[in-house]
């Protein structure tokens, strides 16, 4: 009875917090052919009322069940009841603000020239017709000077007061509206695997259109796609296209020119060659095992060749869905070089010049200046988000390293878009539960930097989260202190740490002195959380460890950690 009580109070907050956002938005609407401003800001908050208008349905719909499961339903029922409860009383502030303005509008529009007074009608008709247009033009003249006024007032009022309260509000709603996603996200998590197992509801939920609002159905897909790999309809290998690459052969993300050779329409016409500029990244396969039987050598090839298909999968709904990874084409392979070429395009509104990875950022005293504090604080939190993400959908991201941060330089400004970080060069993407595809772990010496020792220590060994979860740690540990890992190690006290472990040792102990002071306690303790492994235990559970992970890491990387 309570959970009912509890939902059914829900549902009637819910109700009275969407129609009293409808009211602020049709008062921002009506006035939105004023001014450039209101209308960019009325787009903001209608923006945010979309969303929630397909939270409240798809709540209602699902019988104000989320996670199928009642006693986690009640405790996510909690969490929206908080939500909700704020929501209303940040709509409430700017309701009572809206009414106390057009009482003030109403006074400050009697503080102008008095009218004339009425023209006496015992008068004479010639009389009135002399006095009319005297009349008239005084009438005019305090007219325009009342308009006048109220222009001015209204336009002084805006700029001093009414815009900040209205961003104020547009921010406090994007803010709520960005927990209920995170509420979803972590009930999804732990259902995604039923909705995998009973293929019914993954299509229910594919065509419900306030799902696809919300996103609920790009983590299906994604979930789809790990879990029912067999079930990916799309065939994303190119045919007919070459690639030429340029830059240098180090290099995650090359820039490349993708030659596509179009079918002859008649005998009569010529093939039509089209070239177009794109990133491209190559992941090599093993080669055949001396020995190895024609027959078993199909049969490792078309494995080879499904996992990458599902790859592919992978990236195309990624890119497709803004989850930080770039707008995906699709591959070929290339056999006598033992490798697949992905293909992808630029970013909307960016030059086709290369992107620029973090590695290069830190390392360029030039590039290196464009980044402020806040920028860092934005991109770390960033980076974790995108990780948190692939690891709902229990993908791991294998040989992630500051090189595989990218940067793409926007067209108006001409300089890399800070705020959209891009995850690239991941040579070994794959599910948790799947095999690795590829060579043996390519333990280079750069690699090794940002390397788990126990995988060093024993190769053999299955990739997980918590792997993923070092690479990240060794990142955020080069973002606050803006160094490379290799400075770090370089600059270490002898004797100079070679092994995995002692590099290890060697991060923490300049995560535990040096980013305090940089970046803030509160960011330091979660790079060393990452470095320890110190939520292993937690990474079997997708929502469990999606929950800790945002509280203990994601959201200690927030600059508003300084304030506490």
């Amino acid at each position: 009875m309570a959970e009912l009580a509890l939902a059914m109070n829900i549902i009637e907050a819910i109700k009275l917090t969407y129609h009293v956002a409808r009211f602020i938005y049709k008062s921002i609407e009506s006035a939105k052919a004023e001014d450039a401003e209101k209308a960019r800001i009325a787009a903001d908050f209608g923006q945010e009322l979309l969303f929630f208008a397909s939270f409240k349905r798809y709540l209602e719909k699902a019988h104000m069940s989320i996670a199928y499961d009642k006693s986690l339903d009640e405790l996510w029922l909690l969490e929206i009841d908080q939500v909700i409860g704020r929501m209303k009383q940040d709509f409430s502030e700017y309701e009572r603000f809206v009414q106390q303005d057009a009482s003030e509008a109403l006074e400050a529009s009697t503080l102008s020239l008095p009218l004339p007074s009425k023209p006496n009608t015992q008068r004479s008709c010639s009389a009135s017709k002399l006095d009319a247009a005297p009349d008239d033009t005084s009438f005019s003249v305090n007219q325009r000077l009342r308009d006048g006024h109220r222009r001015v007032y209204k336009k002084a009022k805006w700029a001093l007061f009414d815009r900040q309260h209205l961003e104020n509000v547009v921010e406090k709603f994007r803010k709520r509206n960005k927990t209920l996603r995170k509420i979803l996200q972590f009930a999804m998590a732990g259902i995604l695997q039923q909705f995998a197992q009973h293929g019914q509801g993954l299509k229910s939920l594919q065509k419900d259109e306030d799902a696809v609002a919300l996103g609920l159905t790009t983590w299906a897909e994604i979930k789809q796609i790990k879990d029912q790999p067999e079930r990916i309809d799309v065939d994303f290998s190119m045919s007919d296209c070459t690639v030429d690459t340029t830059d240098e052969a180090c290099s995650v993300i090359r820039l490349g020119t993708l030659s596509t050779t179009a079918q002859r329409s008649s005998i009569f016409s010529r093939d039509k060659l089209s070239k177009e500029s794109v990133l491209v990244e190559y992941k090599t396969y093993p080669a055949a095992p001396e020995g190895l039987s024609s027959s078993d050598y199909r049969e490792l090839e078309g494995r080879i060749d499904r996992r990458v298909n599902q790859l592919a999968g992978l990236l195309s709904t990624a890119g497709s869905n803004s989850l930080g990874t770039l707008p995906f084409k699709g591959f070929f392979k290339e056999a006598e070089k033992s490798r697949y070429a992905f293909i992808f395009s630029m970013p909307d509104l960016t030059t086709e010049a290369k992107p620029d990875s973090l590695h290069q950022m830190i390392e360029s005293p030039l590039l290196g200046r464009l980044w402020t504090l806040s920028g860092r604080f934005s991109l770390a939190g960033d980076l974790a988000r995108i990780m948190g993400t692939f690891h709902m959908f229990e993908w791991v991201l294998k040989g992630f390293q500051s090189d595989s941060v990218v940067f793409c330089t926007e067209i108006q400004s001409n300089k890399p878009q800070l705020h959209k970080p891009y995850l690239a060069g991941f040579e070994y993407i794959r599910p948790v539960s799947g095999s690795t595809v590829g060579q043996p772990f390519d333990m280079s010496e750069e690699v090794a930097l940002y390397c788990h020792p126990d995988l060093q220590d024993e190769p053999s060994i299955e990739f997980g989260k918590i792997h993923d979860l070092y690479s990240l740690g060794v990142v955020l540990l080069e973002i606050g202190l803006w160094t490379t890992a290799r400075q770090i190690v370089q600059q270490a006290r002898p004797p100079r740490p070679s092994k995995g472990a002692d590099i290890r040792e060697e991060y923490i102990r300049k995560a535990k002195s040096k980013l305090p002071l940089r970046m803030g306690r509160s960011f330091a303790n979660a790079v060393v959380a990452c470095l320890e492994s110190r939520h292993k235990h937690q990474a079997i559970r997708p929502d469990v460890f999606l929950n800790v992970f945002d509280e203990e890491i994601v959201q200690k990387l927030s600059a508003k950690q300084l304030l506490k």
